[in-house]
């Protein structure tokens, strides 16, 4: 009786193995390696309804189906292999739910998340809990999504290659951005582009000829007074690792490119600079040791020649995960920035944080919401002085691969318009005489008439917030005495100052110094150009 038990049980065991046909499935696995999908799924098919109890076809149907974007068919499959009641199946019922999310289907996988953290709440807590957060996030955002209408920048910019990697000068008279194109070699290579706007017309986008290489270049960024250019590259020999920060000057016309140093780049990755409008600290990304995990922005003080030694911006902008493509808007207060690690939709949305002047520290960042941000990448945007326009590169319309589009922010997501003597401070080099319109004293007198309090409001604001030293300065034309024209001067800078210091500016911030009629911009033989001699102007330190 043993004996016929035994040979009872092998008798099974050995139908079973047969109803397992390996021979099929490892056909179909061979097609599915050489994307012959609809061969593959056919023969799966076949296989399941044979064997509906073996695992692996119907994993392997279920990858099939999500390759061709047919999610439901691929949640049937799964459900074959992972029971709904099981807590054994808990990791098999969280990859259902994010097979959902990772193709923007919150609902359907906020059902599956909510199966997972019910099953195992150990489990919800270690994997599941920020995703569905995001979830619920994305839901929300659907419901109630932004005014959003990107425009293409047109064939002048873009082309049947990629472009990313935008940068707007501060006064939006420039774009330059990254190129991917094929070189001579039929490599695949970035180079920098930049064009130049004619009122509201783009130029026919040109190289910049001494920056580029056989290498790759890119996210290209220029300080807000034109005098700075940062850029990425890659694998250069001087390099300290696989990508670098480099910067060149105006000082040589920007044809002397010199790396960022030792400080900044590292042996690890480097890369994506964008300089603060007063031009005194560098943001960028990098993956060194120090930081929260994943890609973190990093700060660094601009000193005359050098690069400072980088500090990490933080755990409220930084996350366990990979932040990317900062950019610090002019109003030196709205950083923008693409973060996996924050509630969002998915990959990389776009963030705002915002402080409320330099030495404040970031607050909570705040998603810019749908459809800006999808379940797809989104990054590298930036926003014009204006703090209203937006440009940003995507694939999802245009001339070929990524173009540069831009759009209208709405009020909750945009960053602060800056006044025209803003624009004017933070578009100067440190020491050229910045000139303060409508500033009017009484006639023949240093009294400041009350018409001027305006443009002093905002000139003590900028100093505030920003920290920033001046020498403000007095002049006049040549109309009367020599002498008298220097007392007048001073007496006018000194009465601009005492405002200054009235509206809470530091007098460490300020000094003040009268020139007389010594230092005309124009000619004093006519009306007009004694009238524009006649000014108050200050120089940043």
């Amino acid at each position: 009786m043993r004996i016929v038990l035994i040979l009872f049980l092998l008798l099974s065991v050995n139908l079973f193995s047969q109803n397992k046909d390996y021979k099929k499935y490892d056909k179909s696995l061979n097609y599915y390696q050489n994307n012959q999908l609809d061969k593959a799924k056919d023969l799966l098919i076949k296989i399941s309804v044979k064997n509906p109890n073996w695992d692996k076809p119907h994993l392997l149907l279920a990858n099939i189906y999500k390759d061709k974007f047919e999610f439901e068919n691929a949640e049937k499959s799964l459900l074959n292999v992972f029971n709904l009641s099981s807590k054994d199946d808990v990791d098999g019922i969280f990859q259902i739910g994010n097979m959902f999310y990772e193709n923007g289907l919150y609902e359907k996988a906020l059902d599956y998340f909510n199966i997972s953290c019910f099953l195992d709440d150990v489990f919800c807590k270690r994997k599941v809990k920020f995703l569905k957060e995001c979830s619920e996030f994305s839901i929300s955002s659907i419901k109630n999504p932004k005014n959003y209408n990107p425009i293409n920048l047109g064939s002048n910019i873009n082309s049947s290659f990629s472009e990313n990697g935008p940068a707007i000068t501060s006064d939006d008279s420039k774009i330059l951005f990254t190129r991917r194109l094929i070189n001579d070699n039929n490599f695949s290579q970035e180079d920098l582009f930049y064009s130049e706007r004619n009122d509201s017309v783009w130029s026919l986008a040109k190289p910049f000829t001494n920056l580029n290489s056989n290498l790759n270049e890119g996210a290209l960024s220029l300080s807000s007074d034109n005098s700075i250019l940062v850029f990425t590259v890659c694998n250069k020999e001087d390099g300290f690792g696989s990508c670098d920060l480099y910067f060149s000057s105006n000082k040589s016309d920007f044809n002397e490119i010199k790396s960022c140093g030792p400080l900044i780049n590292s042996k690890y990755w480097d890369a994506q600079g964008c300089f603060s409008s007063d031009g005194r600290y560098l943001y960028f990304i990098s993956n060194r040791p120090g930081g929260y995990g994943g890609t973190d922005i990093w700060i660094s003080q601009v000193h005359d020649n050098y690069f400072g030694k980088p500090v990490n911006a933080g755990p409220t902008i930084n996350t366990s995960k990979d932040e990317m493509s900062p950019f610090l808007h002019s109003d030196n207060k709205t950083l923008y920035f693409a973060s996996k690690g924050h509630v969002g939709m998915g990959n990389f949305d776009v963030f705002l944080s915002r402080r409320s002047d330099v030495l404040s520290n970031w607050n909570e960042p705040l998603n810019l919401g749908y459809p800006i941000n999808n379940y797809l990448d989104q990054n590298s945007l930036v926003v014009s002085h204006n703090g209203k326009t937006a440009y940003f590169a995507s694939d999802f319309d245009g001339f070929g691969f990524e173009d540069i589009f831009t759009f209208e922010l709405d009020d909750l997501i945009k960053a602060n318009k800056l006044n025209e003597l803003v624009v004017k401070i933070i578009s100067s080099q440190n020491g050229d005489e910045i000139i303060l319109d409508n500033i009017y004293f009484l006639n023949n007198s240093f009294s400041l008439d009350t018409i001027s309090f305006n443009s002093l409001d905002i000139l003590a604001k900028y100093l505030i917030n920003n920290n920033i030293i001046i020498s403000i300065e007095g002049h006049t034309n040549n109309i009367g005495s020599t002498y008298e024209n220097q007392i007048l001067s001073e007496l006018r800078s000194k009465s601009v100052y005492d405002y200054l210091i009235f509206q809470n500016v530091k007098e460490s911030q300020l000094s003040y110094i009268g020139f007389g009629e010594s230092k005309p911009l124009y000619s004093n033989d006519n009306k007009e150009g004694r009238t524009k001699n006649r000014r108050t102007s200050f120089r940043i330190q």
